[in-house]
């Protein structure tokens, strides 16, 4: 897929509107991109998403579709044959504190999100500035599909942002290659108070 700078975003609130790349806010979050030099990938186009309190720099994965619920603050990006996606969920409105992880509350949140969810795995989480707990699960969808998740929490200034991975279970393992660099351009900024 080729960038430019004439690149154009999805932004959706029931009906689909076409933003342009530099900035776009609604209600408290704003997407945008930024174009940074690596020297040894050259020019690289990352996405910018903003609430009131963080700025979060990250590069999807390449050719994934986007949408944005700018009311709950997250991001979901589907892949070309729409089996897969990752999802960006933004919760950074509970003060200036940065929280501390509690496993037993997000193993909770993990399975009430999909009662019939099972956690098999729970490791450590990195990005490129922080560190997490993740959880993988697995679910049977209709009675025949298996589906895999990795469900990552990060704390940030005001809360924790949620990334999940979700796809079938034959491609999670070469899936959760897109996740790792998800997570490895994944950056967080506090804004200053204006």
């Amino acid at each position: 897929m080729r960038h430019h700078s004439g690149l154009a975003l999805i932004l959706v609130f029931g009906c689909a509107a076409i933003i342009a790349p530099s900035e776009c806010s609604a209600d408290s979050l704003s997407i945008g991109t930024r174009n940074e030099i690596i020297p040894e990938n050259g020019t690289v186009i990352y996405t910018v998403a903003k609430t009131g309190v963080n700025e979060f720099t990250f590069l999807p994965p390449p050719g994934w579709k986007l949408a944005v619920d700018a009311k709950a603050n997250t991001l979901t990006w589907t892949s070309p044959d729409y089996r897969s996606m990752v999802r960006l969920k933004i919760s950074d409105t509970d003060g200036d504190a940065l929280p501390r992880i509690n496993a037993d509350e997000l193993r909770q949140t993990v399975t009430q999100e999909s009662e019939s969810s099972k956690i098999i795995a729970e490791t450590p989480c990195y990005t490129s500035g922080s560190s997490g707990i993740a959880f993988d699960s697995e679910r049977t969808v209709d009675g025949k599909f298996q589906v895999n998740s990795r469900i990552a929490f990060i704390p940030v200034t005001g809360g924790i942002i949620q990334i999940t991975l979700t796809t079938p279970n034959e491609e999670f393992k070469s899936r959760q290659m897109d996740l790792s660099r998800f997570l490895n351009s994944f950056r967080v900024v506090k804004l200053k108070a204006v």
